[in-house]
């Protein structure tokens, strides 16, 4: 099964165009590796409206939090982690703060690129190597990263790459050498990218794989194509839709419901259910990796319920 393919590995990476639902992704993802019973880690990388309310009713913050028995949710903010990186760096609380509040710390923070990237992927690397507090075993079996939209999430893999080519020595270096290690550590992480049947999400989504395959070397472990329209009217239906709308069919069908704007829906319907079919096919024709399809979920915001739903489909791919 592909979950299984993908639970092997520890830490999941889960990107896409902005707006197809990544989020939403990882946390149906999260929910059904914690019904195989793994204590889980979903961390969101500056979420500015985090998955907490939606998974458990609470706000996640710096600190790892327990959302749902063997569920734990954590919000990294770069800013918040490279200080939290100077006062482990450091060691005196005084000379920290004394770091911390000094314009120039701040300015070169602020220009040196890919700094806070870099940091942050190494707080991931840290937590994946973390024990638990009963036995020698890690904190937490599996980790999955909500990383940022497409372009910032393709940034944000590439960081260690670049560091630790332009920093050869010293411990900045060093730490690039080692998340990059883990990164492209094929038994230990892979990525997830997400879209959805619009050709500029999916053109976005083949070029997010040939990048991250080609460039960075990462495995990609799964394609995701979610909000899928799925096929709601059998072939007779379907003719006899299109039938009456040539036709101009219209009048009370059922209460406030009148035929014509039924029949409309009934066709927007039938016209996303064959671009979901042309997308599904395109990516299987096109990129070498295992396919999800997640179904269109008839609600403006999706609640935990509708999350469970969608691990669900993940469970019986």
């Amino acid at each position: 099964m592909i979950l299984d393919d993908l639970l092997a590995r520890r830490l999941i990476f889960v990107s896409g165009k902005g707006g197809v639902g990544k989020s939403s992704v990882a946390a149906a993802l999260a929910l059904a590796a914690r019904r195989r019973g793994r204590r889980v880690l979903l961390a969101e990388i500056d979420a500015p409206r985090s998955l907490g309310r939606t998974l458990g009713g609470v706000s996640a913050g710096p600190e790892e939090a327990e959302v749902l028995p063997g569920l734990w949710l954590v919000n990294l903010n770069p800013s918040d982690v490279m200080d939290e990186y100077v006062r482990h760096v450091v060691k005196l609380d005084w000379v920290a703060r004394r770091v911390l509040e000094s314009p120039v710390y701040h300015r070169f923070v602020a220009f040196a690129p890919g700094l806070k990237e870099l940091i942050t992927l190494g707080k991931l690397m840290v937590l994946q190597e973390a024990h638990g507090q009963r036995g020698p075993g890690p904190r937490w079996d599996t980790i999955i990263v909500d990383a940022p939209a497409t372009g910032h999430g393709l940034a944000l893999l590439k960081v260690p790459m670049a560091a630790s080519e332009a920093v050869p020595v010293g411990p900045v270096g060093h730490n690039a050498r080692r998340v990059l290690a883990l990164m492209r550590d094929v038994t230990r992480t892979t990525v997830v990218i997400v879209t959805v049947p619009e050709e500029m999400a999916v053109t976005e989504a083949e070029q997010f794989y040939r990048l991250a395959q080609d460039e960075v070397r990462m495995d990609v472990g799964a394609v995701v194509l979610n909000d899928c329209h799925e096929q709601l009217f059998t072939p007779r239906q379907e003719a006899e839709v299109l039938e009456r709308l040539a036709r101009g069919e219209d009048g009370p069908l059922d209460g406030r419901v009148r035929l014509g704007p039924a029949l409309a829906a009934a066709r927007r319907q039938l016209r996303r259910e064959k671009l979901t079919r042309f997308y599904l096919q395109r990516l299987r024709r096109r990129l070498p990796a295992p396919l999800l399809a997640l179904p269109h979920v008839f609600t403006d915001e999706l609640d935990l319920a509708d999350l469970r739903r969608l691990s669900d489909r993940l469970e019986a791919a």
